[in-house]
């Protein structure tokens, strides 16, 4: 296999319903379909989720604890692929971004799609917006990063990055830590411009408070 896509997902049943489909008329415009896979992760979701993504998707790994870096862990750790993209199953990541992610993948060993780069974009609320930003500056001053969109969960690694470092978020805290420890040990990050937008159905699962303690929390392990 040459390449997971990998779905993290909680009550995300109308949204994988449009996602999946569309998912595979993009993958099929790169690949054939006995080279990739897509890998839905579920925390256990009430709103048939999992069933849903029984019949559309390739396989579907339960997640055995909650959190959004467990469901990256155990999505990696289950993965076949070579190269594997990570992408919210909300909608708000487009899945025709991942053609030039791909076209791309030997000019780095992690791309993210970033919406802070010149050419990129978000679509998102102000409070949202303003803590993305401030989180992002933060981490790219106190630990001296080139980057300017650590937070962005859409990504394509290879996957020897991802078992060369070890991981310890347990939320979405995990998105930087990934970044500095990869840099740290080496391997090429490039960011590609991006236009993130509104997901389409169903609440958002970041809490602001929470997204933001883990985050700073991250910051200073990692600094140390």
């Amino acid at each position: 296999v040459d390449l997971s896509v990998i779905l993290p997902t909680l009550n995300e049943r109308e949204n994988l319903a449009i996602l999946v489909p569309r998912l595979r008329a993009v993958l099929a415009s790169i690949l054939p379909a006995s080279r990739y896979e897509i890998l839905v992760v579920d925390a256990g979701s009430s709103d048939g989720t999992a069933e849903v993504a029984g019949e559309l998707a390739d396989r579907v790994v339960r997640q055995s604890r909650p959190g959004y870096g467990q469901a990256l862990r155990e999505g990696f750790a289950a993965a076949r692929g070579e190269y594997l993209a990570t992408l919210d199953a909300d909608l708000s990541h487009e899945p025709s971004f991942l053609p030039g992610m791909w076209q791309e993948c030997a000019s780095a060993d992690i791309l993210i799609a970033s919406r802070y780069v010149p050419g990129g974009r978000a679509d998102m609320s102000w409070g949202r917006k303003v803590l993305s930003r401030i989180l992002n500056l933060v981490f790219r001053t106190v630990l001296a990063l080139p980057l300017r969109d650590m937070s962005s969960g859409f990504r394509l690694y290879h996957r020897s990055v991802l078992h060369s470092i070890g991981l310890e978020g347990i939320d979405f805290d995990i998105l930087p830590e990934i970044v500095v420890r990869s840099l740290a040990g080496g391997w090429r990050v490039r960011e590609l411009p991006f236009h993130y937008s509104p997901r389409q159905y169903g609440g958002s699962k970041a809490r602001l408070l929470r997204f933001g303690c883990s985050y700073l929390t991250t910051l200073g392990r990692l600094w140390r």
